[in-house]
């Protein structure tokens, strides 16, 4: 079958609309390609595809530089130049906005895509180890299978450091065999992150500074893992804080809270995890958090705010949030998502109660691949930027 790719979609595949009208998802297609494809899977209302031949190419087509481009499931973008890729994630954050959130893009300012380096970037990481044979990797596209891998292009030097020398992954993963948490299918996963001086596996601490605050952190808790362009990230969170009296949602290890405490500011902090709650008291001493799911501690909170920022996980927020919010009287929110899905979803239920999305800002953090960040702004109509 030949088609005409029209776009880059959430997951990174191709797209097109068959004469059925069914919508087709192919696997390494660029827009504007003419491809034939294999279909490998179908169902009533689409289906997806394999490039089986490229008729004619994107002039924004590259060569994968990666030894295990195509096998290794962790990487979907690396056919599309990377100068080009800020630009193709931010017109799927905006497709998304617009058809599930129905948030026009003439209806708020778009600000320009921030990115750093395409390569080097990554400074966390989760190995898959097999213990009978001693292999590392990551699992394969489409299968749970283990491909081995030397070395990794997308992660910082540290950690293909550490995947070279191999013993202190395979430490680490003696160490989870009996735990069934730390297990993905046959094999173990071991969590590692490289902070400035050493890297940890586990619930090792370490220390990692970003734009001058040091941070202390684990490789088990979550912290983003581009350190390149975090501090840009924080930054435009903190700028466009409003008020003196602000809510720090899911905060994790206190990463934005760092950034948001200042002299004669009310700042509370929400995390459920146990092993962020206490990094985070060490990150910003003197923090007021509390520890509870958001969702539980919304509903016995009363206070007034001026400024909830929510940096929740890629499910988004829970459905009653944003009304809760709402009765906070908050005159924003700084809404920083991972996933622009949910994110629509839940920009669609603030709408519902009053708020107007001023501001969108993408993030690419994670080149390579289909993910971003996203941060959006919304205003009560009496509150404006």
């Amino acid at each position: 079958m030949q088609v005409t790719i029209e776009k880059l979609v959430q997951g990174g595949s191709g797209f097109t609309r068959l004469d059925s009208n069914k919508s087709l998802f192919v696997e390494g297609a660029l827009p504007g390609e003419v491809v034939e494809v294999v279909i490998d899977e179908e169902k009533k209302g689409y289906a997806k595809a394999q490039v089986k031949t490229i008729l004619e190419a994107s002039s924004d087509r590259v060569i994968p530089p990666c030894q295990y481009w195509g096998i290794c499931g962790g990487c979907d973008l690396q056919h599309l130049d990377p100068k080009k890729q800020p630009e193709a994630k931010q017109k799927m954050v905006l497709e998304n906005l617009e058809r599930i959130g129905s948030i026009t893009q003439d209806s708020y300012v778009l600000e320009e895509t921030a990115s750093a380096q395409s390569w080097a970037y990554r400074s966390r990481v989760r190995f898959h180890v097999d213990m009978g044979t001693r292999e590392i990797g990551f699992l394969a596209k489409r299968s749970n299978d283990l491909v081995s891998i030397a070395t990794c292009p997308i992660l910082v030097d540290s950690l293909n450091v550490e995947l070279a020398k191999k013993d202190r992954i395979l430490a680490a993963a003696r160490n989870l065999m009996f735990s069934s948490r730390s297990r993905k299918g046959k094999y173990i996963e071991v969590n590692a992150f490289a902070g400035d001086k050493k890297v940890s596996f586990g619930d090792e601490t370490v220390v990692t500074t970003v734009a001058g605050h040091p941070f202390f952190v684990t490789a088990n808790v979550f912290f983003q893992s581009n350190l390149l362009l975090l501090p840009d990230l924080a930054a435009y969170v903190a700028e466009h804080v409003a008020g003196d009296v602000v809510m720090d949602l899911y905060s994790g290890v206190g990463t934005f809270s760092s950034f948001l405490a200042a002299k004669g500011r009310s700042l509370i902090a929400v995390e459920r995890q146990k092993e962020c709650l206490a990094l985070a008291r060490r990150n910003v001493p003197g923090l007021a958090i509390y520890s509870d799911k958001v969702e539980l501690w919304a509903k016995r909170q009363h206070q007034d705010v001026d400024t909830v920022v929510v940096d929740p996980p890629r499910t988004g927020l829970e459905e009653s949030l944003p009304s809760l919010i709402a009765s906070w009287n908050a005159k924003r929110v700084i809404y920083v998502s991972c996933d622009s899905v949910t994110l629509a979803r839940d920009l669609q239920r603030f709408a519902q109660q009053g708020y107007t999305v001023r501001r969108v800002k993408v993030f690419d953090l994670y080149p390579q691949t289909f993910h971003q960040e996203v941060v959006a702004i919304l205003d009560r109509e009496e509150h404006t930027l």
